[in-house]
């Protein structure tokens, strides 16, 4: 598969998962406004990343002290 069809493919990827996150947090945005939706979203993927981070940094754990090769 050729690099532009794969980024073509991310592309459409990303543009369904936006506008399915608008239609989830539809009723969010109209109860407590767009700036505490966007608070809510980016805080929940600031979570996921975090979580993803600390996950990584305990598997990695101990690789600094083998010897160089």
């Amino acid at each position: 598969m050729s690099y532009a069809v794969k980024l073509g493919a991310v592309a459409i990827g990303f543009l369904l998962v936006g506008v399915l996150g608008i239609v989830i947090f539809n009723r969010i945005w109209l109860r407590v406004g767009f700036g505490a939706a966007l608070l809510i979203v980016f805080g929940g993927l600031l979570l996921v990343a975090w979580n993803v981070d600390r996950k990584d940094k305990a598997k990695r754990a101990g690789i600094d002290e083998l010897p160089p090769v």
